[in-house]
């Protein structure tokens, strides 16, 4: 008898029975909603699951009402982080000693672009950032008539995103729907912005604007692969902000693969219908669910 032979072979019968008894339970878990497949299988691939988010913007009046509470509800209902479009009167050590206490992430920030482009504010806005743990700040609007005014935009993005960079954070840009509309030889502003600044300047690409643009989000996403650290995960709706409800035109089962090839790191849900009320947020996060992407 072959004593290595036999013990080499039970040794891949325990690790093939092994592997198989922790897909089973994957399984098992993501039938209970305790834990998605997706992820498990991204674990076994040897890739990042891409977490799950909330745009405070989304929640606006009710975090003016009260902070604490609306995070403690995002948190019981499964998001992993938020990310900060308003700082509701608190510093980033207080807010990033608030979201850990809540056991939130900081899924990046947003800030206006006279506080990134404007050198005599840049300093600030670096530490700012710093203070708060942001892995990235998006500048969430611009807008200039002429390819001049969005080539001088580029080339100061370009200059921020190499302070933001020494800091260990990215700088990027959001859009809103007129960088797909709008064209200058027939290259859209978001292109043609993307084409005159640093490959250090990234992108939160925002899928429901995007697509309410007329654009095809799954295009981009695969043209800017690994520039996209986190989407905005918004519904192509004026009716609802909840994502993936019945009147969302976006293609969801296109852009969640793309997503995933892309290394992009954050859904982060953005509805902005309902300030007042967490429905739109937890009917989004029920649909990140039932598709096994949280």
């Amino acid at each position: 008898m072959n004593v290595k032979h036999v013990r080499t072979t039970d040794a891949l019968q325990m690790d093939r029975r092994g592997f198989l008894q922790a897909a089973l339970a994957a399984l098992a878990v993501a039938g209970s909603g305790m834990r998605p497949f997706s992820a498990f299988a991204a674990e076994m691939a040897g890739k990042k699951a891409i977490r799950t988010g909330v745009q405070l913007w989304s929640v606006k009046a009710l975090c003016e009402k009260d902070f604490l509470g609306t995070l403690k509800a995002l948190k019981e209902m499964g998001y992993d982080g938020v990310q900060c479009g308003g700082f509701f009167g608190h510093t980033a050590p207080e807010l990033k000693a608030i979201f850990s206490d809540n056991g939130l992430a900081t899924a990046g920030m947003q800030m206006q672009a006279e506080k990134i482009v404007k050198p005599e504010n840049l300093a600030a806005s670096v530490a700012f950032a710093h203070e708060l743990g942001a892995p990235y700040l998006f500048v969430p609007f611009f807008d200039a008539k002429t390819p001049d005014g969005w080539k001088r935009f580029g080339e100061q993005m370009a200059t921020a995103a190499a302070a933001f960079k020494a800091a260990g954070i990215r700088l990027g840009y959001h859009n809103h729907q007129h960088e797909f509309r709008d064209t200058f030889d027939g290259v859209c502003k978001w292109e043609f912005l993307f084409k005159n600044t640093s490959p250090d300047v990234c992108q939160q690409l925002d899928i429901g604007h995007c697509t309410l643009a007329g654009a095809d989000p799954v295009y981009w996403i695969n043209k800017y692969s690994g520039r996209i650290p986190a989407v905005h995960a918004k519904a192509a709706s004026k009716a609802s902000g909840a994502v993936g409800g019945a009147t969302d035109a976006v293609k969801w089962d296109a852009v969640f693969p793309a997503c995933e090839a892309a290394g992009t790191e954050w859904y982060v849900v953005e509805a902005e219908v309902h300030q007042d009320a967490l429905d739109d947020v937890r009917s989004s996060l029920q649909f990140f669910k039932s598709k096994g992407r949280a």
